[in-house]
């Protein structure tokens, strides 16, 4: 076979190329060895900084771990700001009302918890009211004709209203004593602006018990799966200051600088489940006298013995939340009562009018958490509510007046942009018994805050 002159070439041209091609891939081999080791150390060496970067978030947590065990105190407050507009009657007689706006710094609260070891514990809770201290002077249109009064608490004040000791044995018993909270009701259980869903706090419970009721004395808390009884022994009421308009609440001692303490009273309580977690329903009973603890407990004829009976229940399912509250109660010789505190310093004579030989109050109220509804971050709650209140149901002579008789219907909405703070709206309608007097309106806006450190 004939070879070309071309072919020639090429066969020559392979020949002189084949020891540079060799040498070209040994070239190649040895590098990529080369990296293939380097790539090894680098990877060795980023799992030894991945392993120190996991001891140091490990020491870390556990330093966390250790501050927050060694942690024996805690810090709490709360507070909310009101402001309202509403149609107010100026004195008992009025039955045409006017629409005045206010604004007030309702309270602010500081609380101090320290755990002294895993039995004791120590709690004080001091209240700053109204935005101040010290004396002022309030316009009172609800006793007879309306008058001014020197009231030490209407210009704000502070207060203490916890100061206890708590002994805890175990899971099942504890004692509080000192100055501690009276369970009646649930006011005391929701007490705090993100706890009520009302601006204000439910105005049915303040017309006949003191809100937030606090007096000095001890506590017995016993605690099986979930019910809880407790049994409290503590000072008792001073009828020298109950008054029509809102029968037992302001013979709360809380106006002198000592509290008498010659009457004593049982408060008694069971609950089932837990009414600030929204699932549970409670009774509560308190009994007590009231004429010992007078000033001038000459003028009364009789123990003037005060009965409390109340329900309260709470339920909550998905969005939904249902809670409401009755209470009724029963006062001996409120005649004898209302007779002796015609007499009462500081009320002119005449001006004290009837006294409740019963009384009752109550509130219902309906809330949805439309937050996946609107596709929000934060909880945002409509609600509505009806409260009524009659302090002065029946009397011991006579005809009870009708002037108090009172119910309000409710709705607004509550919305908390962060855990710790709430913004509130509400418009309410009060509607009373007395024939001649038209519904009023209101209303209201506040914000209140809590936080814990």
């Amino acid at each position: 076979m004939k070879v070309s002159l071309i072919q020639k070439s090429l066969l020559l041209a392979l020949a002189i190329s084949a020891p540079s091609y060799a040498s070209d891939k040994v070239v190649l081999e040895n590098a990529i060895k080369a990296q293939k080791q380097q790539l090894a150390e680098i990877e060795k060496k980023l799992a030894e900084l991945e392993a120190k970067q996991s001891q140091v978030v490990a020491l870390e947590h556990n330093k966390a771990n250790q501050i927050s065990a060694s942690k024996n105190w805690q810090l709490n407050s709360y507070g909310s700001i009101l402001y309202k507009s509403e149609e107010i009657f100026r004195n008992i007689q009025d039955t045409d009302p006017e629409r005045r706006a206010r604004t007030d710094i309702e309270r602010v609260v500081i609380e101090y918890v320290y755990d002294v070891n895993s039995k004791w514990q120590i709690e004080a809770e001091i209240e700053y009211e109204h935005g101040g201290t010290g004396a002022a002077l309030e316009y009172d249109g609800f006793e007879e004709f309306g008058e001014f009064e020197t009231e030490i608490e209407a210009g704000g004040e502070i207060i203490v209203e916890k100061l206890q000791a708590k002994y805890t044995h175990n899971d099942n018993f504890a004692i509080k004593m000192g100055h501690i909270f009276v369970p009646v009701g649930i006011g005391t259980d929701l007490h705090k602006p993100d706890e009520y869903l009302t601006t204000e706090r439910h105005w049915s419970e303040a017309s006949l018990i003191p809100q937030v009721w606090h007096e000095t004395g001890v506590n017995f808390i016993g605690k099986w799966q979930n019910i809880t009884a407790q049994a409290l022994v503590t000072t008792g009421l001073n009828s020298e200051y109950f008054r029509t308009y809102n029968w037992v609440a302001t013979g709360h001692q809380k106006r002198f600088e000592q509290v008498n303490a010659d009457d004593l009273a049982l408060t008694l309580r069971l609950d089932y489940g837990d009414i600030k977690k929204g699932k549970g329903v409670g009774f509560s009973f308190y009994t007590g006298d009231t004429t010992g603890n007078r000033n001038n407990s000459n003028k009364v004829e009789g123990d003037g013995n005060l009965t409390i009976f109340g329900i309260h229940g709470a339920y909550s399912y998905e969005n939904w939340l249902v809670r409401g509250q009755y209470l009724f109660g029963q006062l001996e010789d409120s005649q004898a009562i209302t007779n002796a505190n015609k007499t009462t310093p500081g009320l002119k004579p005449g001006n004290f009018a009837q006294l409740g030989s019963e009384a009752e109050s109550a509130f219902v109220e309906l809330a949805y958490n439309s937050q996946s509804l609107f596709n929000l971050s934060t909880p945002l709650y409509f609600f509505t509510g009806y409260e009524y209140a009659n302090p002065i149901k029946e009397v011991e002579q006579g005809n009870a007046t009708s002037r108090f008789d009172t119910q309000e219907i409710s709705i607004g909405v509550n919305y908390l942009p962060m855990k710790n703070l709430v913004f509130k709206a509400q418009v309410a309608e009060q509607m009373y018994a007395q024939d001649n007097l038209d519904n009023t309106s209101s209303f209201s806006l506040s914000m209140g805050y809590y936080f814990s450190i």
